[in-house]
């Protein structure tokens, strides 16, 4: 069963019109590599892809923005197929951050055919940090922001629970000392 970050939905329903969208990318193999690669905290490259395609499917839905481009490119935006934890850029490289958009967005055309529309929302995912790489569509500015809020939720939210269960058996050891 696949499912996005927060959502209770099995994205792999086919009777879902987002999987009617994105059927054949879940299941290409240059896409399922990503499950290969770690991206934030415990979440593959893979798992995040799939978060940031569900939540700009449905917010360009919401927006009666083109919901197609939207779930397709969130879903391809990090084709880059290295773990970025431990590459090492060569001398005059940008670190990742700068750089994995442009790469992801060659891997892209390589492998499918993506509209303009499709490749301004890969390559430009992370604005502002590539301050240059302004957002030419709407479509665009919601991967910007869907793209940081499913970063967050990956890497704040699972480290959140470990303090609260670390604070639970605190209190729980606590309960269990001695009355005077």
């Amino acid at each position: 069963m696949l499912k996005a970050i927060g959502s209770k939905v099995d994205l792999s329903d086919s009777e879902l019109e987002y999987n009617h969208l994105v059927a054949d990318l879940l299941k290409n193999e240059t896409v399922l590599k990503m499950k290969e690669f770690p991206h934030h905290g415990d979440t593959t490259c893979f798992q995040h892809c799939l978060n940031v395609s569900y939540y700009n499917y449905k917010l360009c839905r919401f927006f009666s923005l083109n919901e197609r481009a939207g779930a397709r490119a969130g879903l391809l935006h990090d084709l880059f197929l290295y773990d970025w934890h431990t590459y090492k850029p060569k001398k005059g490289e940008r670190l990742h951050g700068f750089t994995h958009a442009s790469a992801a967005l060659k891997n892209v055309k390589e492998n499918f055919y993506v509209s303009d529309l499709e490749a301004d929302i890969i390559e430009k995912h992370m604005f502002p940090l590539n301050i240059t790489a302004l957002p030419k569509y709407r479509e665009t500015l919601v991967i910007v922001i869907v793209d940081k809020y499913c970063g967050l939720l990956e890497t704040v939210i699972p480290r959140m629970q470990k303090v609260g269960r670390g604070i639970k058996k605190i209190g729980m050891k606590i309960k269990r000392l001695p009355q005077e």
